[in-house]
């Protein structure tokens, strides 16, 4: 028997995959719109900054202040401790060198130089003493082989006058016996004493010497004492003006403790502190400008302090043409310091817009007043110019203001 087929199933499936090709078509053309849609953001020309590429010279650059600074600075430490006794000048006057400043009392000190240097007065005499028996040694024994010489001369004379008497028998032998015994043993005896003069007189050249020398080290601590006693004056050691002295009269300072300084006002240096990641840039001889009364003056690095603290490190500067007129120690001038010779190059000004592009593309302005994104490449920095190396002409018009207000928009239409 025939059955009848239901269509419903079939029919629902094509219903079905209609539906799905239908959704996925409709998909694909928002996507599609989506894709070729344009987001434009509509900005006052008053609430932006607009840069001119431009093309000429860049110079490399950073800004650091400098401070002035005399050329010489000689910093006085106190080389023994005490208490202020005396103030021969005050503070910001001009000396001269050798002129006392302050006078310091240790009586401690004088206790221990005067028993020191009783001891080494002590050792002073005990060598001079010893090197006078030394002498008085030799002296003797000089003596002695002198007086033997002249006994040993006499015994032959006598020996070859007896010898004589011998021969003819007119001498007992027995007398010639003793005076040849005599003789022998004179001959003997002055090999003795020559031999101890010659083993004294290398011994005194060797004692000699160390005695000669340890007296000359002995006059020298000697000296050392009386100059520490002196140290308590404290002098000037150079020409100068004096500065940094806060002394009060019985006030204690230690050994070590800075007292003053001298400043040679002859010449002035300019200090600057560099950060540490410019340290393989910067070296001798680098040059730079500043302004001072109107005028721009030339200036260089002639010493780079090796040391770095707080993420920077110091550097001298010397006036190329000499210091300008006027200047004062104390005073700070913004030098520009250039890392580099002056090249040919490509440059838009520098703005806030680096900071949300990290410099790699920025809105160019059409001769309509709509700015459009752009790739560039930029290069080198100072603080008013970047280098362009790709994606900008000269003459293009950006925007160099931030760029985070405008949500990452495609085009600016600038009112």
């Amino acid at each position: 028997m025939d059955r009848a087929i239901d269509p419903r199933p079939s029919r629902r499936k094509r219903l079905i995959a209609i539906g799905c090709l239908g959704g996925g078509a409709l998909l694909l053309v928002v996507v599609w719109a989506t894709s070729f849609t344009t987001s434009r953001v509509r900005v006052e020309e008053a609430k932006v900054q607009v840069g001119t590429v431009e093309k000429g010279l860049f110079r490399e650059f950073i800004p650091v202040t400098g401070t002035v600074q005399p050329i010489q600075t000689v910093f006085l430490d106190a080389p023994e401790g005490g208490t202020v006794k005396q103030r021969f000048v005050e503070d910001g006057h001009m000396v001269k060198a050798g002129e006392a400043i302050i006078e310091l009392s240790n009586p401690q000190l004088h206790m221990d130089a005067i028993n020191r240097e009783a001891q080494l007065l002590d050792q002073q005499n005990n060598l001079r003493n010893t090197r006078l028996a030394m002498d008085q040694q030799t002296t003797r024994l000089r003596d002695e082989l002198l007086n033997l010489e002249k006994d040993l001369k006499r015994l032959e004379r006598d020996q070859r006058i007896d010898e004589k008497l011998a021969k003819d028998s007119l001498l007992a032998h027995n007398v010639f016996l003793n005076t040849s015994e005599n003789l022998q043993y004179m001959r003997e005896k002055r090999k003795l004493v020559a031999a101890n003069v010659r083993s004294d007189s290398l011994f005194r050249l060797s004692q000699v010497g160390s005695i000669t020398n340890n007296l000359a080290l002995i006059d020298q601590n000697l000296k050392f004492l009386r100059d520490n006693l002196q140290n308590l004056v404290i002098k000037a050691p150079i020409d100068g003006q004096l500065s940094g002295l806060s002394v009060e009269l019985g006030q204690t300072k230690q050994r070590g403790e800075r007292i003053a300084q001298i400043d040679v006002l002859d010449g002035f240096k300019v200090r600057a502190r560099i950060p540490e990641h410019y340290v393989s840039r910067v070296s001798i001889g680098l040059h730079g400008t500043f302004t001072h009364a109107g005028k721009e003056h030339a200036i260089e690095i002639f010493k780079v302090y090796p040391e770095v603290s707080n993420g920077e490190f110091d550097v001298d500067l010397r006036f190329v043409d000499g210091a300008p007129t006027g200047i004062r120690r104390g005073q700070t001038f913004q030098v520009r310091l250039q890392l580099s010779e002056d090249m040919e190059a490509v440059m838009v000004p520098r703005g806030p817009f680096f900071q949300d592009t990290g410099g790699q593309w920025v809105y160019l302005i059409d001769a309509d007043g709509i700015a459009t994104k752009r790739a560039v490449k930029l290069g080198r920095q100072n603080p008013d110019m970047y280098e362009v190396l790709e994606g900008l002409q000269p003459g293009d018009r950006v925007v160099t203001s931030r760029y985070n207000a405008f949500n990452d928009a495609d085009e600016l239409l600038i009112q």
